[in-house]
């Protein structure tokens, strides 16, 4: 597809804006886009320095990741954290990032499998309840439901509910 501005070189970049319903749309070769200002690395800026830009000098006491050196208001620019070690360094500086942006800092939605597995506390023997849970889920997972239904009736009756 041609640059819908200069409608001779390829276009990468593809724009749509919606303001007050009216939806225009642009797809710019690099050098319109970057002309037109919408082009350029720090696209996803918005997304952060609105919420952020005022309270960055108070968020960013100097602290930085031991493992990449980043700041907090590198992170902020960049747009993302710079190593796994980033999350626990700026943990509050990123909730309270992420709950501006998104309203809420807590997950809601699917977990892996292995999160909900129930894992015995080492050097404790899980009790009889704690393996029946675990092989009922294992028999749910594999859709096993003859299985599954006679592990939560064992369940029930060590729980006296029967």
């Amino acid at each position: 597809m041609l640059c819908t501005n200069c409608k001779k070189e390829q276009a990468t970049f593809f724009y749509t804006q919606n303001i007050n319903g009216k939806e225009t749309s642009a797809a710019l070769c690099p050098n319109c886009a970057k002309q037109s200002g919408i082009g350029s690395t720090d696209i996803l800026s918005p997304l952060f320095h609105p919420f952020a830009a005022e309270k960055t000098p108070k968020r960013d006491n100097g602290k930085t990741c031991s493992l990449c050196g980043l700041t907090f208001t590198d992170i902020l620019s960049l747009g993302k954290v710079g190593c796994p070690d980033c999350y626990s360094t700026f943990r509050d500086e990123l909730r309270e990032t992420i709950r501006s942006i998104h309203g809420t800092a807590k997950h809601v939605g699917l977990t892996p499998e292995r999160s909900t597995a129930i894992t015995p506390e080492p050097n404790k023997e899980p009790t009889e309840e704690e393996m029946l849970r675990a092989a009922l889920e294992t028999a749910i997972r594999n859709e096993n439901y003859e299985e599954a239904a006679r592990l939560r009736d064992r369940i029930k009756e060590l729980k006296g509910e029967n």
